[in-house]
């Protein structure tokens, strides 16, 4: 029949306007996932922050590991990240240094619309009774691994998240960009449902093709498991 002329056909505005609400409020449904916060050095957090973001007091970074059970843009997906505290200007919030995932959907949009340096990923994350762990592989090594042992009630509610990244395009011709990169801030807001705290670890392993095992880990903080619905905006 005519499948191929409804398969080409130009997207009506309804359709464009969908499309674009999606990219104005992310949802992510259904999310479990473990963050582990750790001091590390100033002088890490020196050499990891482009300007103009510059050091936020403490030397702070946080790893974290997640599995989201569906989204409204990508569908499901397991991802982990690596953040360190910055701030810009009067905006506290985190620069991700790394944001694997398991999926090319969440690859290609993270990075086309928030410009999340993202890449593709084997990424495992699990609980069993008090104990939560998780790993990110590239390339043969398990170059990010977390895990934490929960002992406590954590709190739920609302919270809000900032998040810094870059965005750009190199170039076809290999002179530069093709605009200035761009700093972009993304909000989350976060429902947390249910929340456990407890003690934790993060371990990094070198590798070439992701190099955080030169983050020191000074002390582990806290660890934070957490379930709920995450929406975010640009």
């Amino acid at each position: 029949g005519n499948w191929h002329q409804d398969l080409f056909r130009p997207a009506t505005e309804e359709e464009i306007r969908r499309i674009q609400g999606v990219f104005a409020r992310c949802h992510f449904l259904g999310a479990r996932s473990l963050s582990i916060l750790f001091e590390t050095t100033p002088e890490t957090v020196r050499a990891l922050l482009p300007p103009p973001l510059e050091p936020a007091p403490g030397a702070l970074a946080t790893g974290w590991v997640g599995d989201i059970g569906n989204s409204n843009c990508v569908g499901p997906f397991l991802g982990a990240a690596l953040y360190v505290r910055a701030r810009y200007q009067d905006i506290a919030g985190n620069y991700c240094v790394t944001m694997p995932m398991s999926t090319p959907e969440a690859v290609t949009f993270g990075r086309e619309v928030y410009g999340e340096p993202k890449k593709l990923a084997t990424i495992v994350f699990e609980t069993q009774d008090d104990y939560v762990w998780g790993s990110a592989e590239r390339r043969g090594i398990r170059f990010l691994s977390l895990r934490g042992r929960m002992t406590a009630e954590g709190e739920t509610g609302r919270v809000q998240s900032s998040s810094f990244f870059f965005k750009f395009t190199p170039r076809a011709d290999g002179g530069g960009f093709d605009s200035p990169p761009k700093l972009i801030h993304v909000t989350g807001d976060t429902s947390i449902q249910s929340a456990r705290t407890g003690r934790g670890e993060v371990i990094f392993r070198d590798s070439p093709h992701d190099p955080v095992a030169d983050i020191p880990v000074r002390q582990v903080i806290e660890a934070v498991y957490t379930e709920g619905h995450t929406y975010t905006t640009g």
